[in-house]
């Protein structure tokens, strides 16, 4: 069948030809201020307006934006029309407001560092002069469908990278100009390879939700989005990093550490859970108030002679034998359900203690403490050791620092080393290489042999010896007073415990002034060691208060211990010695003596050159 010219050309004559426009260059700084009088203004009818003051400015570009329009200029060309009225002459930006002001900031940039910039190509529809309804539906078509898009639009652009990236290796400058080029930063470009993973509902879920995540992020989210309320913890904590501007993702590096713990128990109780059915052994929740529950742990139960009760034996025998979850750390804690209908009696109690109920009570009280105590030190345990793990990420990169170390590191060096404490000596006599190869990313260094070091000595730039022995120092603190235990203070003899580590205090300390963001386990052991700081200092005023006035006491006691004395002296004397006044006994022996005396007495004041008798003493 032969088909006629007519109808080889009818489908032709369907399609319409579109309005393209006319190209026209644009200078940003020249033609075009957002909040000034310019040739090139926002339309009236532009979809995407300026909030009033209060409300979120959606035409403002992002720091992306502006990034990749500095590195390889507006791609996509912003779409403007002739105004009419009062801004006849003019051009009004249609589609694109977003684009011009970032060209007009990278615009700007330029010129305050020397550099050149970029025109901004545009499209000018004539065709759309006075015809408003249709510049409102356009710019409408193109802010509408932008966000229903995006979530797809990432998962594709990073699947692109992924593979971009790993194809070959791209070098630093590259990838820094590429991810720039895309509105991404170099750490994003290196997580597209697990964006690309991610499925894609997470991703709409995202942004369904409205969670402003970046690729780095988005990553981190997927790895813990079955544990509960993590979404709402990750966007707490990058608020918490925004408020304290802290560029290191600190905060969101302990949420997710956290969150990644969480996930582990999760994972480590179901895995149990199944484990134990297979033996046909029942799972009952955690009794948070055991006082008041049926079951009691086996550890704290006897047999009705008074034998401790073992999980092995409990279980061949015993058909209230169970298991549970301690909440703090995941692990089993094997129970009787019902341990008084299966004749069992709490350790210690006496047979007829059931009738004694207020002494009851009082026992299960104090048991109740001790489990709520051994729970909180479980917890801080698990916490302290799972945080340990950022904080060693956080280390190794203050130690690949390229710059000059700051006076405040110096001085940690120096006073460490120059000090010589018992706990530097102890961990310079022992194997310190494992830290250093960690925080130097240097495996060759694991147990310091002197030919491997001066290689690294060698190598390493002068500006950055100092971070060589802060990446030691660092290693001294971490291992001698960053222990497991450390949170509480360390476990003196006779079960005593001492007050949490003044170089604990320290080390937290000097890592916070450096952008170090606490977890709630070290904040917690801050203000514990400043309590005891506290209640030390009061202490010791009050011991002062009172050496001064067991003193004050003993001097006073020993003047009025004086004065009796002398006053008992005064009283044992013989009665001519008592009164001073009176006139001294003559001697029979010398009248001469005496009359000289009397003679003294009646000739009235000395004669002239002559001392009286108290000035002569003095004299």
């Amino acid at each position: 069948m032969t088909m006629t010219q007519t109808e080889q050309t009818a489908p032709a004559a369907l399609a319409e030809e579109a309005d393209a426009g006319r190209l026209e260059w644009i200078d940003p700084l020249k033609d075009f201020h957002p909040d000034e009088e310019s040739r090139v203004i926002v339309d009236p009818f532009n979809h995407r307006k300026k909030r009033e003051d209060g409300e979120e400015d959606t035409t403002e570009p992002d720091p992306g934006l502006i990034a990749s329009v500095e590195a390889v200029g507006v791609q996509q060309a912003p779409v403007l029309r002739p105004q009419t009225g009062e801004n006849d002459g003019k051009l009004g930006i249609v589609m694109g407001q977003r684009r011009m002001k970032a060209a007009r900031a990278a615009a700007e940039r330029a010129v305050a560092d020397g550099r050149k910039y970029r025109k901004v190509r545009v499209i000018i529809r004539d065709d759309l002069k006075g015809v408003d309804d249709e510049a409102l539906a356009g710019s409408m078509v193109e802010n509408v469908h932008r966000a229903a898009a995006s979530a797809q639009d990432d998962l594709d652009a990073a699947q692109q990278l992924s593979l971009m990236v790993s194809a070959k290796r791209v070098p630093k400058a590259r990838k820094a100009q590429l991810a720039a080029a895309i509105g991404r930063t170099t750490e994003e470009l290196d997580a597209a390879p697990r964006v690309a993973k991610i499925a894609p509902e997470v991703i709409e879920e995202l942004w369904e939700e409205g969670a402003e995540f970046d690729w780095v992020e988005q990553a981190d989210y997927a790895e813990v989005e079955d544990v509960p309320n993590a979404l709402w913890k990750l966007e707490q904590a990058k608020r918490k990093d925004a408020d304290e501007g802290n560029t290191k993702r600190g905060a969101w590096r302990q949420a997710m550490q956290a969150l990644k713990t969480e996930k582990a128990k999760a994972e480590h109780i179901a895995a149990t859970t199944a484990e134990l059915a297979k033996k046909m052994i029942p799972v009952i929740g955690w009794p948070h108030a055991w006082q008041y529950s049926t079951a009691r742990p086996v550890t704290e139960l006897e047999s009705s002679i008074g034998r401790p009760l073992t999980e092995a034996g409990h279980n061949e025998t015993c058909s209230g034998h169970a298991a549970t979850f301690d909440p703090a750390d995941g692990e089993v804690v094997w129970v009787c359900r019902d341990f008084k209908k299966q004749g069992h009696r709490l350790i210690g109690s006496a047979p007829d203690a059931e009738g004694d109920g207020e002494t009851a009570q009082e026992a299960d009280a104090e048991r109740e403490a001790a489990r709520a105590e051994a729970r909180t030190v479980k917890t801080n345990n698990a916490a302290w050791r799972s945080v340990r793990e950022v904080r060693q990420e956080f280390i190794v990169d203050m130690c690949q620092d390229k710059g000059e170390a700051p006076a405040d590191v110096k001085d940690l060096v120096l006073t460490t080393i120059l000090a010589g404490r018992y706990a530097y000596t102890h961990y310079v006599n022992a194997d310190c290489g494992d830290r250093l190869s960690t925080y130097l990313k240097d495996a060759n260094l694991k147990h310091t042999p002197a030919d491997v070091v001066a290689k690294l000595v060698k190598r390493t730039g002068v500006k950055r010896y100092w971070w060589l022995l802060f990446a030691h120092i660092a290693g001294m603190y971490e291992v001698e007073h960053m222990t497991d235990e450390a949170w509480r203070g360390k476990k003196e003899e006779f079960g005593r415990r001492k007050p949490i580590e003044r170089q604990t205090v320290e080390w937290l300390t000097f890592l916070k002034a450096h952008g170090y963001s606490l977890s709630d386990v070290e904040e917690e052991t801050l203000a514990t060691a400043q309590s005891q700081a506290e209640e030390k200092a009061k202490q010791d005023a009050q011991r002062k208060a009172d050496r001064e006035r067991w003193d004050r006491e003993r001097e006073e006691a020993k003047l009025k211990r004086e004065a009796e004395a002398q006053q008992q002296a005064e009283e044992d004397a013989p009665a001519g010695q008592a009164d001073d006044t009176e006139e001294p006994p003559h001697s029979d022996e010398n009248p001469d003596a005496d009359a000289a005396d009397d003679g003294q007495e009646d000739d009235g004041p000395a004669a002239e050159g002559e001392a009286e008798p108290d000035e002569a003493d003095e004299e």
